[in-house]
Formats: C-alpha cells, structure tokens, sequence
C-alpha cells in the first residue's frame, strides 16, 4: 500500500481478507495428513502444498503484497490438485467442504487482483477443474451442489472488488474536492480578514496622517511623524509573514510613541513572544486608544501597562487617562475607531477589548490575549454599569453589529425534538462510510450471494427429510431478518436488535439437530451451521465484534458438544475432527473475512481522513496566505498612484503641510479614504476622480454604511459616477447603504433634484429592483441587489 488515500484503504482491506480466509483454510488442511484413516500419499502431497500456499497467502495478505502472481499460484494449485485427489483414491478422505476450500482460494484471488477478464477466466477455470473432477466421482447432483460456495465466492468478489475500489477512488476524488471547497472557504475568509485589516490601516494611520495634514495649527514635527507612520504601515501590509511566526508585543509596546503634550509612561517589561497576527492586533488597538486620548480625552496624563502572564501563556495591555471620560450612550456602535481598530482587531485573534468610561474620571482601556473561557463577544461598559455586548451597544447607537453582512452572531442550535429523532451513527460505520461510501452496497455484494446459495441448498436439503419443513421457514425468517439489517446497515444497527438476531440463529442452527442427523456435518446435510454466516458476516463488518463472535463461540461449542455426546461421525477421533471442522468453517470464514475487511477499512478510513485534513488545512494555510496577498496588493497598488507619494514627500519634508495647497489635497484624500473605508473596493479611479471634482466644486458628499464587509461594487459605482456624471455639479449627495444577510439596499440623495440627472440614473437602473423619483428639492433612488 502507498499513500494515505480511501483507495490504498480499500486495497488493505480485500488483501487482509484473504489473509484470514487463508489462514482459516491453512487450519483446516493441516489436519488432513494428522488423520489416523492414513491418507494416500497424493492427498498428504496435496495438502502439504495447499498448507504452504494459504500461509504464503497469509504472510503476502498482512502485509498488502498480494498480486496477480499469488492468484496465478493458488489457480495452478486448484487445477492440479482436485484431479490428483480423484487419481489417487482420495475422495473418501477428503469431504466436500475440503475441496471447496482449494478453488476458493483461487477464485478470490484472481477476481480481486486480476484484471477483469483475466480474473473471470481463471474463475471459470478454477471452477471448471472443482466440477470436471467431482461429477465423475460423487456424481451430478453433488458436483453441482458442491460447486455452489466456491460460484457464490466468485460472484461476490466480482461484485465487491471492483465496487469496493471503485468507491475508494470516488471518495479521494470527494476529498479532494472538499479540499478544494475548504480552500476556497479559507480564501474568502482571509479576504474578509484581511479587508478588515486593510480596514484598520485606512483609519489608524493613513486617515489620522491626512487629517493631521490637512488641519492647519498641528506642530510639523508631529505631521511628520503621523505621515511616517502612515508610511511605515502601508508598508508592513505589503508584507505577509510565514505561518507560525512570533513578535516580542513587549517591545512593541515600548516602541510607542506616546501623544506630544500628554505626560505618559509606558511600562512593558520583560519579553511577551506571540504570534504575528496578535501583535500586529494588539499594537494596533493600542495605537487607536492613545489617538484618541490626544483627540478626544483632553487628558493631562497617560499610562500604558503590559502585564505578561505566567509562563508566558497570555498578556493584559492596559491604557488608562484622567480625560473627561464619555457616557455610554455616546459611543455609538458605528464608531469605527472603537468597533473596529479595537474590538474586532482582538476578537479576530481570540482576545477581547474592553473600554471603561466615567464622565469627568477618565476612560481606560484593556486589552486583553486570549481571551478569558466563555467568552464570546467583547463588551463595552462604565465601571458603575451592567455590561452590554456588541449587540446592545449598536442598538443604543441605531446599528446592530452582529457581525459581517448581517450573519447570525452565535451558532444554530437543533430543536430538542429535532435531536431527539437524529440517530446518531456509530462510528465505526462513520469511517466505513467515509472510506467506501455507503456501507450497504459492499455488504450486499458479499452477504445476498450467499443467502441465494443457501436457501437453495436448504430447499434440497428439507425436503426429503422427515419433520424438516420448520427449518426452511425459520431461514426465511433469517434471510429476511439479515436483508433488513443489512438495510439499515448505513446508519447503524442498535445492539438490541444484533443480540435479538444472533440469538435467533444461534437457536435455530444448534436446533436443527433435532431433525438432521450429526453425520450430516460431512456434507450440506448440516446446511444451517453455514446458514447463519452471512448475518453474522454483516454484523461484524458493522458491529463490534463481540455480538458476531459470541454467537459463532456459541454454535461451534454447540456442534462440538453435540460430537462428544452424540454417536460417533467417524471411526476415530482423527476422522471425527477432519469431517467436524469444515463444517464449523462456515461461520468462521465469514466472521474473520468481515472482521477483516470492517476493521481495516474502518481504521483506514479514520487515518485517510486525519491525514487528509492535515493536507486540506495545509492547503487552506496557503489559501489564505495568497488571498491576504492579493486583496493587499490590489488595494496598495490603488494607495500608491497617489496616496503613498503624498504622504511620503510629507514625511520626508518635500512637502509643507503648512502650504495651503498640500492641506487641500490632504483634505481631498483624506475625503478618499474614508469613502474607501464605508464603501470598500466600490471606487475606481474614474470614481474617485469625479468624486473630488465634485468637492473641489463645493459639493458636499456624504457616504456612510452600517456594514464592514465589502459590497457588490457595480451598483454603488453606478449610481455614483451616472448621478455625479449628469447635469451640473449638485449640492449635497448623500449615499447610504444597508447591508443584510442576502441583500444590500442603496439610497442616493441629490440636492438640488434634476430632471436631466434623474433621466440618467433611470436609464441606469433600468431592470433593477430600483425606484427613482424626482422634485425641485431633490432627486432620490432607492435600490435593492441580493448577494446571495
């Protein structure tokens, strides 16, 4: 076997199955020359060589080595060997069972590793030399009734092989492509990431540096910085780190540059090592808190604090002020600086943000990695208050944030009544199925054939015997008992019913002596010894074994008692053991070939599917690390035709922010990259041209969104560039936009209205699911688009 694949399972499968079948066999010929009846030499010879064969066959079969030149040999061993039995006078010593036993062997082997007409020939073949031999020897009726196993073999390995491989490649080929599904899922997830990184960029450095440009009064020195800053983490997201990555946050922390007339201490000892991600988070957040502490606190002081947790396992980061504070009800949900720079940036690497505010006592922030067990959302609070999640805090503020594109904020839970009905699969069959598909399509091909072989041997068998009629019903109750279960197969069979049914047949084989006589056990006689197989075959494919074993235990120590206290099968004790153990073959054929076959497939199929998540999850690493690549390096690429030069001249000191013009293009880009922050990859380059020769014009452009994912591009972009586009230069525009799970829902507003503009944006929505109106005052559109 190579590889870790469904098929390599399957392979592993068939070979150790034959591996127990041969070692059954093995036992049972080995006690042919140990007879005290002396068989002829030819039979010694013949089983000697067949001995030698099945534990070749063993050894090959553990090991998975088992190929088309071992099913060549076991064919050469049934040819020669069913004619040198009848040559040497060996018939007597040999039952029916026995010289089944040679060809099955040859028939298994060659539909299971031979191709297809190859394998179909040498089961003719080997069928052909069981039946040329025996018809003159025992005559037609028991040649063909002898030939009957060995025909049910063939039949089901025909079946089952090729099903079996054939499920194998179909479920790698499912594997694959849920692999690929998977990756694509971690894609669209590292694109969200990433544009919510991308997102917090846009607003902690690039945002706060134009405006610090464009505000006349601000010390150069500190303009400066701001552009450097804003510089440095346009270039930082042009970079991804490798995965497992770790950052001192610590040094990080002591990096900070605290705000220029503020009294600050920053105290971060010691080394904090954490993954690249929950750095780049953390030094984020904390960069937000103490803009805002020199924006908004109008703080005399301010105090960082880095506490590294034992061994390592974690950190507290907090930034307190003595600021003015704020109540709760004024940090709105839609606060960008709050809702994402901090929050959403610690929640994305599993910790959690935190902001105390009293009026007039100052506002302190804790972030905090990982986050404490049980939490799920980050809460915003006063000290002297309950606190209230993300949820409620955009309910105070007229948005809810419950998460991107208006997904549900926690998992879906099952109904009671629903998890009530579910049954669950055990799993055992889990694997089965996960490795071959559904269960019950292997099991068919192996259990129906035989069922079909023994009801017909059971009709032959019955109806000459006295008071043998009850037999027949009680195996077409067992039939129909193995048919069900083997129906229910695919989703589990319950322990009760598995006892209830070995109980049964146990019951009805041992009970059958009643009627038939011991010396039965020779021939088919003693056909409902074998009857039982296939059932207790699918049990222990789909069971654990011990119910199957159990009931096998049961009825050869059964047979075995009935032997000792019975007359006598045989004239000694040798020949009583040569005739007994083929017959007890039956059951133990089908209970170690299905032992076989489910516990390989089983533990395969688990060991495939772990080692095929690990591939899908390395698969999925390197999806998001080329998603995070790309959106970055798109979005870049539009920053740096005009904002990366800008702001680089500015901290470089090519440029004054103390000249009028440079403050007015600061303004306008800084006008730029806040629409880009509410309408994310919406504006292209045309779109952002219009959009500021409409405010270098006087037009007062207002864009906002309740939503942080990006939206459908092509209908903003189009109502914007056709409502800026047409008719003279407007007043105000206003454009909202309201995203949910499935739709988004734009309204644009055009002060003053005009008909030639309302003309235009009609044309343009035609066949939408839009509605435009018209009026001195204003022009308005209202449009809908689904999303999924």
């Amino acid at each position: 076997m190579t590889g870790n694949s469904y098929r390599a399972g399957v392979e592993a499968g068939l070979s150790r199955s034959v591996a127990a079948v041969s070692a059954l066999f093995a036992l049972n010929w080995a006690t042919v020359p140990l007879s005290a009846d002396r068989p002829p030499p030819g039979v010694t010879a013949v089983a000697v060589t067949f001995v030698a064969l099945t534990l070749h066959l063993v050894v090959r079969g553990v090991r998975v080595r088992l190929n088309g030149a071992d099913a060549l040999a076991a064919l050469a061993v049934a040819v020669v060997a069913h004619p040198v039995i009848v040559l040497a006078g060996g018939s007597p010593y040999v039952v029916i069972g026995q010289r089944c036993m040679l060809t099955v062997p040859a028939v298994l082997l060659a539909t299971g590793f031979l191709p297809r007409t190859a394998g179909r020939c040498a089961c003719l073949v080997a069928l052909a030399a069981q039946l040329g031999t025996s018809w003159p020897a025992d005559g037609p009726a028991a040649a063909a009734e002898g030939i009957w196993p060995p025909l049910a073999t063939a039949v089901a390995g025909t079946v089952l092989a090729p099903l079996m491989r054939a499920a194998g490649d179909g479920a790698d080929r499912s594997e694959r492509r849920a692999a690929a599904a998977r990756a694509d899922a971690a894609r669209a997830a590292a694109r969200r990431e990433a544009h919510r990184d991308f997102q917090g960029m846009l607003h902690d450095e690039v945002s706060a540096a134009l405006r610090a440009i464009g505000q006349p009064g601000i010390a150069v020195d500190r303009v400066r910085e701001a552009a450097r800053g804003a510089v440095a983490a346009i270039a930082g997201a042009r970079t991804t780190p490798g995965e497992g990555s770790r950052t001192d946050v610590a040094a990080l922390i002591r990096s900070l540059t605290p705000p220029q007339g503020i009294g600050a201490s920053i105290v971060a000892e010691g080394v904090a090592a954490v993954p690249y991600e929950v750095a780049t988070a953390t030094i984020g957040a904390a960069r937000e808190a103490l803009r805002n502490v020199a924006d908004h606190a109008r703080a005399r002081t301010v105090r960082v604090d880095l506490t590294v947790r034992e061994h390592g396992t974690g950190f507290v980061l907090c930034v307190t002020d003595d600021g003015t504070g704020f109540v709760r009800e004024e940090l709105r949900g839609s606060s960008v600086g709050v809702r994402r720079s901090m929050m959403r940036r610690m929640e994305a690497v599993g910790g959690r943000a935190e902001v105390h505010s009293t009026p007039g006592r100052g506002t302190a922030v804790r972030l905090e990695w990982p986050a404490p067990a049980g939490v799920e959302r980050q809460r915003v609070r006063a000290p002297d208050g309950p606190g209230r999640t993300d949820e409620e805090e955009a309910g105070a503020g007229g948005e809810a944030a419950a998460g991107a594109g208006g997904e549900a904020a926690g998992p879906a839970y099952p109904s009671a009544r629903t998890a009530k009905s579910a049954r669950p699969v055990p799993a055992k069959v889990e694997r089965m199925n996960a490795a071959i598909g559904d269960v019950r399509r292997p099991l068919a091909a192996v259990c129906l054939p035989f069922l079909l072989v023994m009801g017909v041997i059971a009709v032959i068998h019955t109806r000459h015997v006295p008071g043998a009629l009850w037999l027949t019903a009680w195996y077409a109750v067992l039939a129909a008992i193995t048919v069900a279960l083997l129906l229910r197969a695919r989703s589990g069979i319950g322990p009760a019913a598995a006892w209830a049914a070995c109980a049964f047949a146990v019951a009805g084989a041992l009970g059958s002596f009643l009627v038939l006589p011991l010396a039965g056990l020779a021939d088919y006689t003693s056909w409902p010894v074998g009857a039982v197989t296939p059932l207790l075959t699918l049990l222990v494919i789909v069971r654990p074994a011990r119910e199957a074993l159990t009931a096998m235990a049961l009825e050869q120590a059964g047979v075995v008692l009935l032997v000792l206290t019975g007359p006598p099968i045989a004239p000694t004790f040798g020949g009583t053991v040569v005739l007994t153990l083929p017959a007890l073959s039956a059951p133990a054929l089908g209970v170690f070939m299905g032992m076989a076959i489910g516990r390989t497939v089983a533990r395969l199929g688990g060991v495939t599917t772990r080692a095929n998540a690990d591939r899908a999850a390395a698969l999925a690493g390197e999806a998001v690390r080329d998603a995070r690549e790309t959106l970055h390096r798109r979005r870049l690429a539009d920053l740096g035709e005009e904002i990366l030069p800008f702001l680089d001249a500015t901290a470089t000191g090519l440029r004054s922010p103390r000249d009028p013009e440079v403050r007015d293009t600061a303004r306008l880009l800084g006008y730029a990259v806040r629409d880009e922050i509410h309408i994310p990859g919406v504006l292209d380059r045309p779109a952002r041209d219009l959009l500021s020769a409409a405010r270098t014009a006087g037009c007062v452009v207002t864009i906002q969104s309740d939503a942080d994912d990006p939206h459908p591009p092509a209908l903003l972009r189009l109502l914007l560039t056709t409502a800026l586009g047409a008719g003279p230069t407007p007043r105000e525009l206003i454009l909202s936009v309201t995203a949910s799970a499935d739709t988004v829902d734009a309204a644009l507003v055009v002060l003053p209205g005009d008909r030639r503009r309302a003309g235009a944006l009609r044309e343009a929505v035609a066949g939408l699911s839009a509605v435009v109106e018209d009026a001195a005052e204003s022009t308005w559109v209202e449009a809908r688009v689904r999303t999924a």
